[in-house]
């Protein structure tokens, strides 16, 4: 039934990806992408509510057995508004508009992912409960989802589950992987200072030496990490800025270092957290610096519920057939702040394959084939998730 609608809606829904392509806008600067997205709501006939969380949107729509005494359930879809900070280098007839803007990671694919599967809700109503569609911003920042959530996201509009996808160059394309657990890994943000007294490059021994320090530090902490650490397990520091010195013949006395660490065990992380302390502690003491360490949680690990799991691998069986759903999926060390909404609300993240360059690559570029498989598997899940819990509630 959605294959046949999708034949006559293809073209629109192409148009939608190439007007959104064409004007980018990064975190929680959205404002023309979510009136985009809330016109498009409001004439597919749902409730439609703006500025959540600076410029999110959500759009709830009932299906007509729901009543005040019903006891259906709400399913809830999340697709990301922001574009990238970067220039796009893809030849495309709807190429960024915007210098320095660019939907290099399919955000703009997802949106319209989530409204095609609105729009065939709102033609077919074939579900039984209420589906609401979240469009957050700033997911790129990992704050977007704090924001709505600050704003009273889930207290205002309250959802039983919530799914959400995304695009995977390097999956085959047109399958569904599922992970089982972890999905995505946490984010933490690593901050070190080091200071010493400076000296003159012929005289080291005058002065400490920060930069020697930081060079051991981070080696240190590369080689602890793969022998402190389960090799079945998920985690990775890593460092991404160094700064220090005014001369090639000076000491300076200060270094700053900048870096990430990503796992996909919250004990995996606290235990990266002490070794990095650990480290710290021991640079000081060898080359008698002082170190001030900054850990910042960023985003929690993006787990999926079973439940949730299962429901979106029945769906995707009959979406796209048994043998393009790939289970138990790999998880990926990127990181992504939906994990704060599957935190508080049962919930499952899936990828969808497509071919071409990965995500952030200025070559980049979403798949438009891709839209209705996800759609189609929004849409299956709401009828599935809707119809076969308010079953389950009527007979439990």
């Amino acid at each position: 039934m959605f294959a046949q609608w999708y034949d006559g809606h293809r073209a629109l829904s192409e148009s939608w990806l190439q007007d959104l392509h064409r004007h980018p806008e990064t975190g929680f600067e959205e404002v023309r992408t979510a009136a985009f997205v809330a016109e498009k709501l409001r004439a597919f006939g749902y409730e439609v509510e703006t500025g959540i969380g600076g410029t999110g949107v959500v759009g709830t729509l009932h299906s007509a057995k729901v009543t005040p005494d019903d006891p259906s359930r709400c399913i809830a879809f999340r697709a990301e508004l922001d574009a990238l900070p970067m220039t796009e280098k893809a030849d495309l007839a709807y190429a960024s508009q915007d210098a320095g803007k660019f939907h290099g990671c399919g955000h703009d694919g997802h949106t319209v992912t989530a409204l095609t599967a609105a729009a065939y809700l709102a033609k077919s109503r074939d579900f039984d409960g209420t589906v609401r569609f979240i469009f957050q911003p700033a997911e790129e920042l990992l704050t977007g989802a704090r924001a709505m959530l600050a704003d009273g996201l889930f207290d205002r509009f309250p959802c039983d589950e919530i799914y959400a996808l995304h695009n995977l160059p390097g999956l085959p394309a047109g399958h569904v992987g599922i992970p089982a657990g972890a999905a995505l890994a946490s984010a933490d943000d690593i901050d070190i200072t080091i200071r010493a007294n400076g000296a003159h490059g012929s005289m080291p021994h005058t002065g400490e030496d920060a930069m020697a320090a930081a060079a051991h530090l981070i080696s240190a902490v590369q080689q602890a990490v793969t022998r402190v650490t389960d090799a079945r397990d998920a985690g990775v520091i890593s460092f991404g800025l160094i700064q220090g010195g005014t001369a090639r013949n000076i000491l300076p006395d200060t270094v700053r270092i900048e870096g990430t660490m990503r796992t996909t065990a919250k004990a995996l992380r606290d235990r990266l957290a002490d070794l990095l302390q650990d480290a710290v502690r021991a640079t000081e003491l060898l080359f008698g610096v002082l170190i001030e360490i900054d850990v910042t949680p960023v985003a929690p690990v993006t787990m999926n519920d079973p439940a949730c799991v299962a429901a979106v691998t029945a769906s995707a069986a009959r979406v796209v057939g048994a043998d393009r759903v790939i289970e138990n999926a790999r998880a990926l060390m990127a990181s992504e702040d939906f994990s704060e909404l599957s935190a508080r609300v049962p919930g499952a993240y899936v990828f969808v394959g497509q071919d071409g360059r990965m995500p952030h690559h200025p070559e980049y570029v979403f798949d438009p084939g891709i839209i209705p498989v996800g759609a189609a598997l929004f849409a299956d899940l709401a009828k599935l998730r809707t119809r076969e819990t308010r079953v389950s509630r009527h007979t439990s």
